[in-house]
């Protein structure tokens, strides 16, 4: 079980039915399961997906990799590939000890000089990899920050557009499209680096988008978005300035970049979503997958899946022994300085609406819910009467952006720590019996 207060948590069986729900969704998208179940080595022909690559065919293999996955990843794709690979680099949240690949550590959910340091050794490698080489790139959610190079643009400057956008509440597609066009390195410039080698993106995406081209940023995807839409999303969160204006870069748009380029998907939201609910089939649960791409402003979303839910099953299962599913990434606009994150203001704002037998649960898969101490919250009726007995108003938690301290005291924050695994936001509701 990854969630690490599942004791504290599971007073009830509805919410032992939810964890255990929530746990499958998280075992299907660890990264070695994924790359296990994508990745098999035979003779000289590595499989990945449904692509085969002879290796007699390369003179060397370089493994590159960013995002919150890519240290696990790089790890598994030593233990296949071995003395094949010839070098690479990965940058992610965790650091260790790689036998034939540089490993660095680098921040989120901010950029950083070491993240820039870490990203220009990776473009090394890019430029001198030669037409028969081979390069396994690692995509993953974190892969906007961590891998990072805007030039001459300084790094405060980078980081105070972000936070802004972020404060606005502008949605990850938005803000990809704008560090696409503040990059050295998004936006297929990796690509155009590495040209003319062969390049195989492994794409962990955390993008609430059928879009794979918006995770990390599109480094290897050719890029469908121009400076002037870049433009227009800074026009519509009141950012425009000249200085950030004339900052904005294009993208590279030659098709002859992306010829050897092969962007593979091992996992996604969709992934978690299926095998949650292959969990709740097996306790007997009518279980329905609703939307895998949800978006919008998280205290908004958690009564609308409310009624949602009670539209759907209000006669056909009169609401019993029923749960559905959401995935994606909604947002929140910031207007106290208060603690938490998405996924808890999520469920906090969900928690009026809620009847004796229902649950909610909002889990970022990362384990971080903007802050590292939560992965998210659950609440049901235990969680009213816990309030009740405190004097907590949700509503005012909810209006100070105080989402974290709601459900400390309460007791019902979903502690999970660092997963290794990044596919968004996983978001389930069901129903059970009366807790009254």
């Amino acid at each position: 079980m990854i969630i690490k207060n599942y004791k504290s948590l599971a007073v009830n069986n509805i919410r032992k039915k939810a964890l255990k729900i929530i746990d499958a969704g998280f075992e299907a998208i660890k990264t070695e399961n994924v790359l296990r179940d994508n990745i098999i080595l035979q003779n000289e022909n590595l499989k990945i997906g449904n692509k085969v690559f002879n290796l007699n065919g390369f003179e060397k293999i370089f493994v590159i990799g960013f995002g919150k996955v890519a240290f696990k990843a790089a790890f598994f794709l030593e233990k296949i590939l071995g003395k094949k690979i010839s070098g690479g680099a990965v940058i992610d949240i965790e650091n260790g000890k790689l036998k034939f690949i540089k490993s660095f550590k680098g921040t989120h959910p901010y950029p950083s000089a070491k993240n820039i340091k870490a990203t220009r050794e990776i473009s090394l490698i890019l430029k001198n990899a030669g037409k028969k080489d081979l390069i396994i790139v690692i995509v993953s959610g974190g892969g906007s920050v961590l891998l990072c190079d805007p030039g001459n643009i300084p790094v405060s400057f980078l980081k105070s557009v972000i936070q802004e956008l972020f404060i606005k509440g502008a949605d990850i597609k938005e803000i990809n499209i704008i560090r696409k066009h503040l990059s050295e390195i998004h936006g297929g410039n990796f690509a155009k680096l590495a040209y003319p080698a062969t390049v195989v993106s492994l794409i962990f995406s955390d993008i609430p988008f059928k879009d794979l081209g918006l995770v990390a940023s599109g480094p290897t995807f050719l890029d469908k978005t121009t400076r002037k839409d870049a433009e227009k999303i800074s026009e519509k969160h009141i950012l425009g300035s000249p200085v950030l204006t004339r900052a904005f870069k294009e993208t590279p748009k030659n098709v002859k970049y992306f010829k050897k380029v092969f962007n593979i998907l091992m996992v996604d939201n969709l992934t978690a979503l299926k095998a949650m609910k292959k969990e709740a089939e097996k306790l007997g649960l009518k279980a329905d997958i609703i939307n895998s791409c949800l978006r919008g402003e998280a205290k908004e979303i958690g009564p609308f899946i409310v009624k949602k839910f009670d539209q759907r099953f209000s006669q056909r299962f009169h609401r019993k022994n029923s749960v559905i599913f959401f995935g994606g990434e909604t947002t929140v606009k910031i207007k106290n300085p208060g603690k938490g994150g998405r996924n808890q203001e999520l469920v906090l704002s969900a928690l009026p609406f809620l009847k004796s037998n229902q649950l909610i649960a909002s889990i970022a898969s990362d384990g971080k819910d903007n802050i590292k101490e939560a992965a998210g919250a659950l609440a049901d009726y235990q969680t009213l009467i816990k309030a009740g007995r405190q004097n907590l108003n949700p509503e005012i938690f909810l209006k100070n952006n105080n989402s974290y301290a709601f459900f400390k005291a309460v007791g019902d924050v979903i502690i999970t720590g660092n997963t290794g695994s990044n596919v968004s936001d996983l978001i389930i509701m069901i129903n059970g019996e009366s807790q009254v």
